[in-house]
């Protein structure tokens, strides 16, 4: 038995001769707080962290570009890596805290020949949570294009990573326009 745990059990015993019949009301709650500080101590001393690489891959998808709404397929090559720390507070349990880079090319080439490929780079950090239970995290980042003519395009888009210690699976989701400050689209702007 340690040390503290002597001089906590003591304290208790005072306190519980001292306050008469109070004092099992009082060692149930310092019981309490005790335990509760124990598995606090054991829950951060099975903390850890783990990463997972994703080297160079290629991933294509149907969707629409968001500004002509012509249909196409999209194909995205990335290659980035992903750091993880299983979160271990109460309220945490079943959440990883997600960090990491990823770059990448990607062409879109609609399905009508008359519409233009757009075709660009892109490079983003992201930091956040995973659902809980489920080891995916959902975000959306920029990618900036031009079509063949030079005319520019960003186009937003979704990306879902299922990350744990085994795997490392990326999925794209939806592709969004750009909504600048001054544009009709924003919600408020007029």
């Amino acid at each position: 038995m340690s040390s503290q745990l002597k001089e906590r059990l003591k304290i208790m015993e005072i306190i519980r001769e001292r306050c008469g019949r109070y004092g099992a009301m009082i060692i149930v709650a310092l019981t309490m707080l005790v335990w509760l500080s124990a598995t606090q101590v054991r829950a951060q001393d099975n903390a850890y962290t783990f990463s997972k690489d994703a080297p160079e891959q290629t991933i294509g998808f149907l969707t629409t570009n968001p500004y002509t709404k012509a249909s196409g397929s999209m194909t995205i090559t990335l290659s980035g890596a992903f750091k993880a720390n299983r979160l271990t507070e109460p309220m945490k349990l079943g959440i990883s805290y997600i960090s990491g880079d990823q770059k990448g090319t990607f062409v879109f080439t609609p399905d009508d020949p008359g519409q233009p490929t757009i075709s660009g780079k892109y490079q983003f950090g992201l930091s956040g949570e995973t659902f809980p239970q489920t080891d995916t995290i959902d975000f959306f980042f920029k990618m900036d294009g031009a079509a063949k003519d030079g005319s520019r395009v960003t186009f937003i888009q979704g990306e879902r990573a299922m990350i744990s210690e085994g795997v490392l699976v990326i999925t794209f989701g939806e592709t969004r326009r750009l909504i600048e400050n001054n544009s009709p689209d924003k919600p408020g702007a007029r």
